[in-house]
């Protein structure tokens, strides 16, 4: 009588091929390995175009709010810096807060004379945002810089992406208007 060869281990080589071509599982192992910096990137994308929609959104409000003071229409609005804030505020949307609006305005004497740094901000309690910033509005034909800055509480995201430019996660969005206004009476 032959006796059969009968093993419970395959061969070492047939393993090897065995395991090669086994595919089950292999998309959510791959998934999982690629899960988190996808999951990071379109975070980070999201997060970016938020700010740049919210920075258009604010230079559009600048440029409308500008021309109030280049026509000299509403003396009464352009003459006081809380009336002008709030006509203003009457133009923001409404995922944007008025008590998060700063203005200034400067008239300098000739357009390369005009300060464009970075002005500080300062916080007061409940770290809303101070407005004790100049507002000195030109007359007809004077030169006006009239600048829009809104301190944004950006929503957290945990995985290392921060675009922040101010202290608490925060971000200084700037609307800048400039021009000669118009000779009006």
């Amino acid at each position: 009588m032959m006796m059969r060869r009968t093993t419970a281990m395959p061969e070492p080589a047939s393993v090897r091929r065995s395991l090669w071509r086994a595919t089950r599982g292999a998309v959510m192992v791959e998934f999982a390995m690629v899960a988190l910096p996808f999951f990071a990137i379109l975070l980070a994308a999201l997060m970016t175009s938020l700010v740049f929609f919210a920075q258009q959104t604010l230079e559009s409000v600048t440029a409308r709010s500008g021309r109030l003071l280049l026509t000299g229409n509403d003396k009464a609005i352009i003459a006081s810096k809380t009336a002008f804030k709030a006509r203003v505020c009457q133009d923001l949307p409404t995922y944007l807060r008025c008590e998060n609006l700063l203005l200034t305005a400067a008239k300098p004497d000739a357009f390369s004379a005009a300060n464009f740094a970075q002005p500080a901000i300062r916080f007061g309690a409940g770290g809303k945002p101070v407005d004790d910033l100049p507002f000195a509005v030109g007359g007809p034909g004077e030169i006006t810089v009239l600048r829009v800055l809104y301190v944004w509480d950006l929503p957290t995201v945990s995985l290392g992406y921060d675009i922040s430019n101010l202290p608490g996660g925060r971000r200084l969005l700037v609307g800048t208007a400039i021009a000669r206004a118009e000779l009006y009476k």
